[in-house]
This record gives C-alpha cells, sequence and structure tokens, in this order.
C-alpha cells in the first residue's frame, strides 16, 4: 500500500482510552494527515473498546494485534486491571480484534514502514540500548530485519515509552501510549524529511512537546548496544 502524504500519524497503546483516541484522530484529520498506524493494545483500559474500534475503522487506522488481544482472545491474564470481557463485546468489535495482523507494512515515498506491536511477530518483543538504571534489552528478531535491509523505519508500542533508535540502516520509534497520566500522547513522522514530532495530553488539551531530525545511526544492531544511552527528549520533563 502506497501513500501519498509522507507525514504519518503514530498512535501507541490505546488501552481502550475512546476519547483521546478521537481526539488523536481529529488532530490528524485537522493537519490533512490521512495515513494512522496504531501499534495495538486496543483493549483492557479505562474507556470503550468498541467505541475504539468504531474510531478505528472509519479513521481506516492502520492496526495490529497486541498481547491485549492475544490474551483477550484466549481468555488469558482476564485478572488484571480494567481487563475486558470477550463477550461483553460487540460482534464488530471481536471480529475486527481477531482480524488483525501481527504486523503488516506499508510504503511511502520510496520508503518502506514496518508497523508492529513489540518486535515483528513477537508481540512482547522489546528493545532498549540500556541507561543507568536499565540495562539493555537486545533482540535477534531485530536484527534479523536490519540485515534483511528491506525497512527503514518500524513503528512499535509495548513500552508505553516514546522513544527513537536510529540504526544504520533502520530507524525504530517506540509510539508510545494513549493511557495513563505519565506522558500520553502521539507523534507524527514525515519520512521525507526524517522528522519525528511528540505532543501528549496535558490538562484536557494537546500540546507539543519535540521536534527532532533524526540524526546519524547510533548502532549497527541490537548487539552493538553498550547500556550507556540518552534517551532523546521525546517526552515532558
Amino acid at each position: 500500500m502506497n501513500t501519498p502524504n509522507p507525514t504519518l500519524g503514530l498512535i501507541g497503546d490505546v488501552h481502550s482510552e475512546h476519547g483521546r483516541l478521537e481526539a488523536a484522530l481529529n488532530f490528524f484529520s485537522d493537519h490533512s494527515i490521512d495515513t494512522i498506524l496504531c501499534t495495538g493494545d486496543i483493549v483492557d483500559g479505562p474507556g470503550n473498546p468498541d467505541r475504539c474500534v468504531e474510531l478505528l475503522i472509519k479513521h481506516a487506522v492502520h492496526t495490529v494485534a497486541g498481547n491485549h488481544e492475544r490474551w483477550l482472545l484466549s481468555n488469558k491474564a482476564r485478572g488484571i486491571p480494567h481487563a475486558h470481557r470477550l463477550e461483553d463485546l460487540e460482534p464488530k468489535t471481536r471480529n475486527f480484534l481477531a482480524s488483525l495482523p501481527k504486523s503488516l507494512t506499508l510504503d511511502c515515498h520510496d520508503q518502506t514502514v514496518m508497523l508492529c506491536h513489540g518486535i515483528g511477530h513477537n508481540d512482547m518483543g522489546k528493545v532498549w540500548p540500556g541507561t543507568d538504571r536499565m540495562p539493555p534489552e537486545r533482540s535477534e528478531i531485530l536484527d534479523q530485519i536490519i540485515e534483511d535491509g528491506s525497512v527503514q523505519w518500524l513503528i512499535n508500542g509495548h513500552l508505553h515509552f516514546k522513544t527513537l533508535l536510529p540504526f544504520h540502516s533502520l530507524t525504530l520509534i517506540n509510539a508510545g501510549t494513549l493511557t495513563g497520566e505519565r506522558w500520553p500522547g502521539f507523534s507524527t513522522l514525515n519520512v521525507q524529511d526524517q522528522t519525528l514530532t511528540t505532543f501528549e495530553f496535558i490538562d484536557n488539551a494537546i500540546r507539543p512537546i519535540a521536534s527532532l531530525v533524526v540524526s546519524e545511526s547510533l548502532w549497527a544492531n541490537t548487539q552493538s548496544f553498550n547500556g550507556a544511552w540518552q534517551p532523546p527528549a521525546l517526552y515532558r520533563h
């Protein structure tokens, strides 16, 4: 699938935040951003998953399944906070969730973007270059995607922490989350000028937080992580 506009709307883990999801989608519409990506985890949250699915369908959002969709469909981990039950959802919602792929790719201005929840088909996969507080998390799956060389951008979620990881041939962007009180928001990515802009929900309003141009790559792959990373300022301090 090809996208005419070089700017993509990025939505992280939704967790049934139907109000924030609608606000983000309206923001994209107001700014003529018509290619929108969502990293999944639509269910298990404080809001209405039926309304979330209705909005995702209405706005033709490219969406993948998260681990919470997998748990819901297999009736696993239903003791977690704000868990939903399959029988409580509308048939249209159940069908939509069951149809979601683990990952998908789209072409945008001669560049390939992969969308997934974790890393590739592993919905629990995560990477972290390592900081003073958290040791590195490496991924053989991501290393294989990097080595293959066919993907220039990988958009994922799961960590609930917006960040940007530039590798030699691929840039990974974690889209964060819509839920919670710690940095809930969304992002836009212009793949042509390689600018990532982040926004947060603050006092029931959408506020711009940061705008960064993807700089020089830092690593060849996740085996290059050395634990001395300084996360870019994509969130409110």
